[in-house]
C-alpha cells in the first residue's frame, strides 16, 4: 500500500507540474528575463494571452531572397487554390519563388503544375514515394534563397504572413520563425480551441525567451544555412529542424501576426491517427534532439523537458496512477478519484462517438481532449517501440482551401 501511494503520488505530481506547475515557472521566467516589451506589442489572438514584441521589415534594406518548399503527395484537389494563394502573397515577386516536389502523386499534380505559367513556379517529380522529409532534402540541396518557408499544399497564408516572418530575420541571432496556424470549421478533437490557447500562451513565453520548442508546421521559416538534412525515416521534421536551430546555437520565435489556415480534420478518427503519428514521431524526436536535453542549454533544456517530454509521458504516468489507484480503491478517497477517472474516460469516449461535438456540453470538451490526447500519445509510444509508423502520411480528403487568405478560426493543431 505505502508503495502504491507513492506511485500514485509521484505520477500526479509530474503530471500536474507538466500541466500546470511548467507554465507558471516559464511564465515567470519570461516576465523576468524575455525580451523588452517596451518595443511595439501585439496581442496574440484569444483572451487572456500576454503581449509579444511587434517586429516589423525594414523597408530600406533589400529584402531575403524567399523560397516557399512544398512536399505534396496526391494534392491535386488542393494544387489550384495553393498557387492561387501562393501568388497572392504580397512579398516583392523578383525576391520569391515557390518550390513544390511531387512525392510520387498518382493524380493530376503533374498536369496541375505544368500548367502553371508562372515563372516563379519551380517543382520536381519523384516517381517513388518516399516520404516528406526527403522530397525536403532533395529541394533544398538545389535552392540557394536566403529563407526558405515551409508549408503545406493545404495551408493558406494571409497575404502579409511572409513578411511577417521575414521581419524576424533582420536580427542575426534568429535562425527560425514560427507562425499561427488555425483551422478554418469545425473539427478534430473537441476542446482543441481551449488547448490551442494554452499552447499559445506557452509559446509566446518561450518565444521572449528565443527558444520556442516546436514550430507549425504549415507555416514556419528558417535561414536557409540553418538548414541540415535530416534522417529519411523523420516523422516530425517540422520539430526536428527547429531543435536543431535551438542547439546550433540560433534564437528560435513565434510570430503570431503570421498567420496561414489549413481545413480541420473531417473526423475524431482522423484527427485522432494524426495525433498517433504525431505522438510516434515525437518519441522519435527524443532520440533525434537528446543533446539539448542537457543541463549546458539552460532555460532550453528546462523548456523541452517541461513542455514536451514529460507530456509526451503522461499517458505513462496516468497508467501508473490508475494502476496504484486500483490497488488503493479500497480507502475511500482513492476510490472517488477512480471514480473520477472513470468518468472522465465515459466522457472522451463519448466524443470519440460523436458525429458532431456540438451535441455535447461545452465542460465536456477540455476533459474529452485531455483523454484522447494521452490515448493518442500512448498509441505513437507503442508504434515508436514497435516500429510500426510510416513515414509517409495519407491525408485525408478536405474541401480546398480559401485562394486568396485565411479564413477565421478559433482552434489549431496540437502539439
Amino acid at each position: 500500500m505505502v508503495l502504491a501511494e507513492w506511485i500514485f503520488g509521484i505520477a500526479w505530481a509530474l503530471i500536474l507540474y507538466t500541466y500546470i506547475g511548467f507554465p507558471l515557472a516559464l511564465a515567470l521566467l519570461a516576465r523576468l528575463f524575455g525580451a523588452n516589451n517596451a518595443e511595439p506589442s501585439l496581442r496574440v489572438r484569444g483572451s487572456g494571452m500576454p503581449e509579444i514584441p511587434r517586429v516589423e521589415l525594414d523597408q530600406s534594406l533589400s529584402p531575403p531572397r524567399v523560397a516557399m518548399v512544398v512536399s505534396s503527395h496526391n494534392e491535386g484537389p488542393n494544387l489550384s487554390a495553393k498557387l492561387a494563394n501562393t501568388w497572392a502573397i504580397e512579398y516583392p515577386a523578383d525576391r520569391f519563388e515557390l518550390w513544390i516536389g511531387s512525392d510520387g502523386s498518382t493524380d493530376n499534380t503533374t498536369e496541375i503544375l505544368h500548367a502553371s505559367s508562372d515563372p516563379r513556379l519551380r517543382y520536381r517529380e519523384f516517381t517513388i514515394r518516399r516520404g516528406k522529409i526527403s522530397v525536403l532534402n532533395d529541394l533544398l540541396s538545389e535552392i540557394d534563397a536566403d529563407v526558405i518557408v515551409m508549408s503545406d499544399a493545404n495551408t493558406a497564408y494571409a497575404p502579409d504572413a511572409v513578411c511577417r516572418l521575414i521581419a524576424h530575420f533582420d536580427d542575426p541571432r534568429v535562425g527560425c520563425v514560427s507562425g499561427e496556424l488555425s483551422l478554418t470549421q469545425d473539427g478534430g478533437v473537441s476542446g482543441e480551441g481551449l488547448y490551442w490557447r494554452y499552447e499559445s500562451w506557452i509559446k509566446v513565453n518561450e518565444s521572449r525567451l528565443g527558444f520556442l520548442i516546436g514550430c507549425n508546421g504549415g507555416i514556419f521559416a528558417l535561414r536557409r544555412s540553418c538548414f541540415e538534412p535530416l534522417p529519411p525515416s523523420t516523422i516530425v521534421e517540422d520539430f526536428v529542424l527547429t531543435m536543431r536551430v535551438l542547439e546550433h546555437g540560433h534564437r528560435v520565435v513565434f510570430a503570431p501576426d503570421a498567420r496561414a489556415s489549413e481545413p480541420a480534420c473531417d473526423s475524431a478518427r482522423s484527427e485522432m491517427m494524426r495525433k498517433v503519428r504525431i505522438g510516434a514521431g515525437g518519441f522519435q524526436a527524443i532520440g533525434l534532439t537528446w543533446r539539448l536535453l542537457l543541463p549546458r542549454f539552460g532555460l532550453a533544456a528546462f523548456a523541452f523537458w517541461g513542455h514536451k517530454v514529460l507530456r509526451w509521458f503522461v499517458p505513462i504516468f496516468l497508467l501508473a496512477a490508475t494502476a496504484a489507484n486500483v490497488a488503493l480503491s479500497h480507502i475511500a478517497l482513492f476510490g472517488g478519484a477512480l471514480l473520477v477517472q472513470a468518468v472522465g474516460g465515459v466522457v472522451a469516449i463519448a466524443a470519440y462517438y460523436t458525429p458532431s461535438q456540438r451535441f455535447l456540453p461545452r465542460w465536456t470538451r477540455p476533459i474529452s481532449y485531455f483523454y484522447l490526447m494521452n490515448y493518442a500519445l500512448f498509441w505513437g509510444f507503442l508504434r515508436f517501440l514497435c516500429r510500426t509508423q510510416r513515414v509517409t502520411w495519407e491525408r485525408r480528403p478536405h474541401s480546398a482551401v480559401p485562394a486568396t487568405r485565411t479564413a477565421a478560426a478559433s482552434t489549431s493543431l496540437a502539439d
